[in-house]
């Protein structure tokens, strides 16, 4: 039985063309290939999210909890956990009996998988309200300086007339990871962030606290201490003059001495005082004019000899006095000079941010030169802007430096740089040798099938003539093949070949069988052929002229050729 079944199967598969019998080997193994992922993907259960949004340290007790109970799972991120479909209230219960997740957190998730038939109006509202208030301390925890947050919301009923409304407002406590600070930026950015996630809030109606109870945002719209602001940007300001300062020293140390042979820190100090100063400077060997009075009289006339009692007679002026008709002279002058002392008034205004005092220290590696650590000292301080009047400090100090990890970094860097070389190329090459090896299958591909073509026409379309020159070989006489000749069919059988009888008694070309195809023999019509046999010949002649066409063609044109001879 299986014998005759793998005979059958080999005689069938010799039938086929090589294109086929490719076609048929690469769907069986597409086949072998498909039908086990299709059958593993559809036999694989399907996974739904418990949790997300954990922290590290939830995830990680949820997972050895999960591992522990041999509750399969998939992880898409750090802090989303999915189990399947049939486990996920199973592993919530269970977690919940754990304690876990210990900072658990609920946003929208709250709502998949709920049914909100039966669920009153308040209820929607406070899941609804759960849910961003959730969300909201995600988003806030994301921070870097954030370690753990809650937010409470505060959303008053709607009312008919606006004047009565009542405002939204918002409480957020935040505890800020250990050596972490949120400066005044980070709490307006946090007001504004819940202002703008919940409708009709504004972001001075947002109060901010940390967990030791400092007030970072009353709620007024400003922050607790004003002064906090103006201290981060006072302590802005001094971190960019410092950095400028060993950006401008270091530059000139790595041009001198190289890169990574020197190390440059600055720390600079600047006065925020706004003083106004008004200053009166008196100057007393300076004399200033302040008034000028003079005063001139002048009188003339005649009179009697003698005097006239009074005053005027009494004037210590001399006065002329005449008696009678003789003339009266009269003359007065009187200046007066106010001197005041020289002062100077001036008013000014001095503006913060002068920097009172600078520090700078700079380690080179290993210079033992005093001179060219004098130089390099001199060119520092011009550098730097060093002014020892108001106290500024600067050292520059020679050590050896530590090289060792760097050496071992840089020799890791250039290890997996070659490695990627390495592997580039190799994948390079790879490639090349695919395609190669693709070019070349094809190419012999394209050449097996026009060989097997050529085979399976050789015997076919072998010239007549050939066959006649072989018959007149075997017969040493040269016969040509009339229109009377008949062809027969010769083609496999069960023990090698079959040929169909031409006719009793009259010779057949003698021509070789071919393995995969059939071979066309010219014979002499007998005389006393019957009925069926040209029935039969009839057949096989119009089979052979719907399977091979041309060769029936070239036939009929070398027996009209033969018979125009």
């Amino acid at each position: 039985m299986l014998a005759t079944l793998r005979q059958q199967f080999t005689f069938y598969w010799k039938k086929l063309t090589l294109a086929r019998q490719i076609t048929i080997v690469t769907l069986i193994a597409a086949a072998a290939i498909l039908i086990p992922v299709l059958v593993n993907w559809a036999l694989s259960p399907s996974y739904q999210v418990a949790y997300s949004g954990l922290s590290e340290t939830d995830a990680a007790q949820i997972v050895q909890k999960l591992d522990d109970n041999s509750i399969p799972y998939q992880m898409k991120s750090t802090g989303t956990i999915m189990v399947p479909n049939d486990k996920v209230y199973t592993t919530r219960l269970l977690m919940a009996r754990e304690g876990l997740p210990q900072s658990s957190t609920v946003g929208y998730e709250l709502f998949s998988g709920t049914s909100t038939l039966g669920m009153t109006e308040f209820t929607q509202k406070v899941n609804y309200q759960r849910a961003i208030e959730g969300e909201l301390q995600r988003t806030i925890g994301s921070l870097d300086a954030v370690k753990a947050v809650r937010v409470h919301l505060v959303t008053p009923e709607k009312t008919l007339l606006s004047a009565d409304q009542a405002l939204s407002t918002a409480s957020v406590t935040i505890q800020v990871k250990p050596g972490q600070k949120l400066d005044a930026t980070q709490v307006r950015s946090i007001t504004h962030l819940v202002a703008s996630s919940v409708e009709g809030l504004k972001a001075e109606n947002v109060v901010v606290v940390d967990t030791e109870g400092n007030m970072l945002a009353d709620g007024s719209g400003k922050t607790s201490d004003m002064g906090l602001s103006q201290k981060d940007d006072q302590r802005a300001a001094e971190q960019a003059y410092a950095s400028q300062v060993q950006s401008r020293v270091q530059a000139l140390l790595d041009k001198i001495l190289g890169p990574n042979r020197s190390i440059v820190q600055a720390t600079v100090e600047m006065n925020w005082t706004q003083r106004e100063v008004t200053s009166n400077t008196f100057e007393p060997t300076a004399i200033a004019l302040r008034s000028s009075q003079k005063v001139n009289e002048t009188s003339s006339g005649g009179g009697t000899v003698g005097g006239v009692p009074g005053a005027v007679s009494n004037l210590p002026t001399p006065v002329a006095t005449t008696t009678g008709s003789g003339a009266t002279a009269y003359q007065r002058a009187e200046e007066t000079l106010n001197y005041e002392v020289s002062q100077v008034q001036s008013h000014e205004i001095i503006a913060p941010g002068k920097v009172t005092r600078m520090s700078v220290s700079v380690m080179v590696d290993n210079i033992t030169d005093q001179a060219q650590m004098q130089v390099i000292k001199s060119s520092v301080e011009v550098a730097a802007g060093i002014d020892t009047t108001r106290g500024d400090q600067l050292a520059v100090e020679t050590y050896a430096f530590d090289r060792t990890a760097m050496d071992a970094l840089a020799a890791e860097l250039a290890k997996q740089q070659q490695t990627e070389l390495y592997t580039q190329i190799a994948i390079a090459v790879g490639v090349a040798l695919a395609l190669i090896l693709v070019i070349f299958l094809v190419l012999r591909m394209i050449s097996t099938l026009r060989n097997a073509s050529k085979e399976s026409w050789k015997t076919v379309l072998q010239p007549v003539g050939n066959m006649v020159s072989m018959q007149d070989g075997q017969t040493g006489a040269r016969s040509l093949p009339m229109p009377g000749m008949a062809a027969t069919l010769a083609g496999p059988t069960d023990n090698g070949h079959r040929q169909l009888p031409a006719a009793q008694g009259q010779p057949t070309a003698a021509t070789p069988p071919a393995d995969n195809g059939v071979v066309l023999q010219l014979s002499q019509r007998p005389q006393h052929a019957t009925a069926a046999e040209d029935e039969q010949r009839a057949r096989v002649v119009s089979r052979l002229t719907e399977e091979n066409p041309a060769s029936v063609a070239e036939i009929i044109q070398i027996w009209l050729n033969e018979s125009k001879r």
